[in-house]
């Protein structure tokens, strides 16, 4: 009878676990992209037109993403979509999702693109403020560079690929490092002319001229009269624009009568294109720089904060 051999016990082993990325199908990250985009876009249109595809295709993919988690991530109305509470919490995860791999993939690596800074600016501070300084900026630190964006929307930096951001507010962001850079009054502006004309000397009478209005802070000229004691008179003529850089363009050509942020308006002032009717100016918060807690290590981050800080110092 032959001998039989021994057979070495084989030694149990755990399963290798697989990477996250192996257990999203392609067809799944296509559906949960244009899904993302929807959201931020606010219309399936305006993603098709991001991902350069067709609507039909976006509603496509996100019915093949509903079905896949077997609830509804939009109600869909006739000419509008509306996030569900389960597509609410789907977009803050991938959101963060998207923001990273955006930062993480940029086609500058290494040192270099820790001296790429990217900032998403408030309009009237980049144009009455940062803009002119930038070039002294340049000049004392030419290793880093700057990507300057002009940004009126809501600030999302976990979902946006920005380092840092300038907002007006008053000081409350949550989750986000803020530093303070000046603080902003309200006081009407307007033309020599205009004034002289339409006799604006007192807070009351600024519902003479036709007044000036951002469409984004619709009560800021009924606060400014209420609180100049002037009640709620309202100006026989009124026009609305979208920023505050439209509405001190405006008040300088003998539109109307805009509010304007001090101090950024002082560059107009001393060149005589606009003045103040009154002088009584409303407190109305500030100017902030914002940046996510784990950017502290962007070097070139802290540069910028310390060159921004010195150069505000100087102004004051």
């Amino acid at each position: 009878m032959a001998a039989r051999t021994a057979v070495a016990p084989r030694s149990l082993r755990a399963a290798q676990p697989l990477p996250a990325a192996s257990r999203l199908k392609p067809t799944l990250l296509l559906s949960l992209q244009a899904f993302d985009a929807a959201v931020r876009l606010g219309s399936f249109k305006e993603a098709a037109e991001a991902l350069h595809l067709t609507p039909s295709a976006i509603s496509h993919r996100i019915r093949n993403l509903e079905k896949a988690m077997g609830g509804a991530l939009f109600v869909r109305a006739h000419r509008a979509v509306e996030v569900t509470p389960t597509g609410r919490a789907l977009a803050r995860a991938t959101g963060r999702a998207f923001g990273e791999l955006v930062r993480a993939t940029s086609p500058l690596v290494g040192v270099e693109a820790s001296r790429r800074l990217r900032l998403s600016v408030s309009p009237l501070f980049a144009s009455a403020w940062l803009l002119p300084r930038i070039a002294d900026f340049m000049a004392r630190h030419p290793d880093i560079e700057l990507v300057i964006e002009n940004s009126v929307g809501p600030l999302d930096l976990e979902n946006e690929s920005f380092d840092a951001a300038v907002r007006a507010g008053d000081g409350t962001w949550p989750g986000l490092v803020g530093q303070h850079l000046l603080d902003l009054h309200a006081v009407p502006v307007a033309t020599r002319e205009l004034v002289r004309r339409l006799k604006l000397r007192r807070p009351a009478d600024m519902v003479r001229a036709p007044m000036i209005h951002v469409v984004s802070f619709p009560h800021a000229w009924p606060q400014w009269l209420s609180r100049a004691g002037a009640g709620s008179g309202k100006a026989k003529q009124a026009v609305w624009v979208d920023s505050f850089e439209a509405a001190l363009q405006l008040a300088e050509r003998g539109a109307g009568v805009a509010l304007g942020l001090a101090p950024l308006f002082a560059d107009r002032e001393a060149a005589g294109t606009l003045c103040r009717p009154v002088t009584l100016a409303n407190p109305t918060g500030g100017y902030w720089l914002l940046h996510r807690p784990e950017e502290g290590n962007n070097a070139a981050l802290r540069v910028f904060k310390r060159w921004l800080v010195a150069e505000l110092a100087v102004d004051s």
